[in-house]
């Protein structure tokens, strides 16, 4: 049977058993005490195995963009988040605190959804559709009161 993986082609036989083999690969690995190149995805890495390895870390600051919206990450020594400060290139710009309550999240999450429903309200007046302008009532009231 002829098999090709990711442009290699293998022989195999399925119904040619080798005990010897059984459970085990046809060759152990060999133990390269001399530099080699890999290459994963396209990407070249060079490894020299005389040389120890060194424990990779979180850098202590970085930005992350989600949405179009840059935000920067602080982190201390032990790797704790600091400060997550929104870039202030983007048009809310505000500093968001490691150490923020669950209630003063709620509120801002509150304060979005209703900034949002104002934003759809608004548009739906625009077209004159009365039987969105009705269901977005209808989610105002359940936004406000919680339910």
């Amino acid at each position: 049977m002829k098999l090709i993986y990711r442009g290699n082609t293998y022989d195999y036989d399925p119904t040619q058993f080798r005990p010897d083999n059984a459970g085990r690969p046809v060759k152990s690995a060999p133990r390269l005490q001399a530099p080699y190149t890999l290459m994963y995805r396209g990407e070249t890495y060079h490894v020299d195995p005389t040389v120890p390895q060194t424990q990779s870390s979180l850098p202590r600051a970085y930005d992350l963009i989600y949405r179009g919206s840059t935000y920067h990450v602080d982190r201390d020594a032990q790797g704790n988040l600091t400060a997550l400060t929104q870039s202030a290139n983007a048009p809310r710009s505000k500093a968001i605190s490691a150490r923020v309550s669950q209630r003063e999240v709620s509120q801002l999450h509150q304060a979005n959804l209703l900034s949002n429903l104002q934003r759809r309200l608004q548009s739906a007046q625009e077209r004159g559709d009365q039987s969105l302008l009705d269901l977005l009532e209808a989610e105002r009231k359940q936004i406000t009161t919680g339910h």
